[in-house]
């Protein structure tokens, strides 16, 4: 997974995803929804980094919530359970989740861990986001006009803002979000989908659909030129190697 959002709002949890796998040289292997979600209690989950792990980790949170059907007890366990997982694993496949549900106690709430230490914080501590998580980037305000949004967009629904955001973040290449040390490519494809979590359970919008081809490298330029990308002089490129 490469991008996500959660923001909670009073009555619910909104998730942007979108649903692109891919090696860490960028060729994409998959197209899949990546929000993993309880049938049993309001909580749903996502994550970025190899696919094995985050099942595995997901698969834990999961069976926890079944237990428990309470959120506020899966959260409480998940968080004092991450101690032991990084005193038992040796990851080296980096992973970060993120959580969304709705507490018993506190309403729509929002927490996230990764299994790897850097500036955002440590290992395998659980965090509390009251305002949301983003993986990804957000444009300065500077560059809204250009976005056709407002700042009162990026505050309110997902649905307002969430296809321009990711399309700016789309356009750019970037690292593998836990991978850093790897070259920039472009890594966010496949679909853009909008969960809502709620008490009463979850609702799914799919709000944009890229013609990514599984097997190559996500080209967000070549969907703007469908017979190749042209040079300067006119002629074209289209081996699809793509370009700086």
């Amino acid at each position: 997974m490469t991008a996500f959002l959660f923001r909670p709002f009073r009555d619910r949890v909104e998730i942007l995803s979108d649903g692109a796998s891919y090696t860490p040289d960028g060729i994409l292997v998959g197209i899949s929804d990546k929000v993993r979600r309880s049938p049993h209690i309001p909580l749903a989950i996502v994550g970025s980094g190899p696919v094995p792990a985050i099942d595995a980790l997901a698969d834990m949170i999961l069976k926890v919530a079944e237990v428990t059907c309470s959120v506020d007890e899966t959260i409480a366990i998940v968080s004092g359970s991450l101690a032991a997982c990084a005193e038992a694993a040796a990851y080296d496949s980096p992973v970060r989740i993120a959580l969304g549900g709705i507490s018993e106690t506190s309403g729509p709430m929002c927490w996230s861990f990764q299994t790897f230490q850097d500036d955002s914080g440590a290992s395998f501590e659980l965090r509390q986001s009251p305002t949301g998580f983003l993986q990804g980037e957000m444009p300065g305000v500077d560059e809204l006009p250009a976005l056709g949004l407002t700042l009162d967009d990026m505050l309110g629904p997902l649905e307002k803002a969430g296809p321009a955001l990711f399309e700016y973040m789309r356009g750019r290449k970037r690292p593998s979000p836990v991978y850093p040390e790897t070259e920039p490519f472009f890594n966010i494809g496949g679909f853009l989908d909008l969960v809502t979590v709620t008490a009463d359970g979850y609702e799914q919008k799919r709000l944009v659909t890229w013609p990514d081809e599984v097997g190559r490298p996500i080209e967000p330029r070549a969907e703007e030129y469908p017979d190749g990308i042209p040079f300067d002089d006119g002629t074209l490129f289209d081996d699809g190697t793509g370009f700086e």
